[in-house]
């Protein structure tokens, strides 16, 4: 039987973006031990309990050097990023492409941030919710900031692939403002993001 995401009925694929270099971090970022896990696979494991269609995560060259710290199952399809100094929108778009390159396009991707590992399973599916075709950019916001996972209708796909620099999904919503669907939340865990080693006090 396919599999659907909780509480819809779309295709839904995960996109978990891991291949910054985390340079002002000065260190193996996604190798922080975050309660017993390194922060990867936190980020990658909460994703795996959404039950998404499919599961694909984007890597840089230093994958082969830190893989064996994880544990990633079989069907987490791993995309390495040449172009990954380019900037995050690379990633963005490296995931894009392996998506139209198949023959069934999801209805919508939820891209996450692999240095974001504070995020709850109750944060993801109030976003999900929202997943009806009429909303083509999803995310929250803790006020006036925008958080994560963000949905993306598959009509913006093509959109993605014309993005550059290190900016991802707000070059969209920038363009497209029209487009995004706000859902409000109460907690900061939807914009925490590890930067910097305090970051984590």
């Amino acid at each position: 039987m396919e599999k659907i995401s909780p509480r819809t009925r779309k295709k839904i694929y995960s996109i978990i973006l891991a291949a910054g270099e985390g340079k002002r971090y000065k260190g193996i970022k996604f190798l922080h031990n975050i309660k017993g896990k390194n922060m990867l696979q936190v980020v990658l494991d909460l994703v795996l309990s959404l039950n998404f269609t499919q599961n694909i995560m984007v890597v840089n060259d230093n994958w082969e050097n830190i893989k064996n710290n994880f544990k990633i199952p079989e069907n987490v399809i791993i995309i390495k990023n040449k172009n990954y100094k380019e900037g995050i929108s690379s990633s963005l778009k490296a995931a894009i492409k392996y998506i139209l390159s198949l023959n069934v396009i999801p209805d919508y991707v939820a891209v996450f941030l692999a240095d974001m590992p504070f995020i709850l399973k109750k944060d993801v599916l109030k976003i999900l919710e929202y997943t009806d075709n009429k909303n083509k950019i999803i995310a929250p916001f803790f006020f006036e900031k925008k958080g994560f996972p963000t949905l993306i209708h598959k009509e913006l796909f093509e959109e993605i692939l014309k993005l550059h620099g290190d900016k991802g999904v707000s070059q969209l919503i920038k363009k497209h403002p029209e487009l995004l669907k706000k859902i409000p939340s109460t907690t900061k865990r939807i914009i925490k993001d590890i930067d910097y080693k305090k970051n984590l006090a």
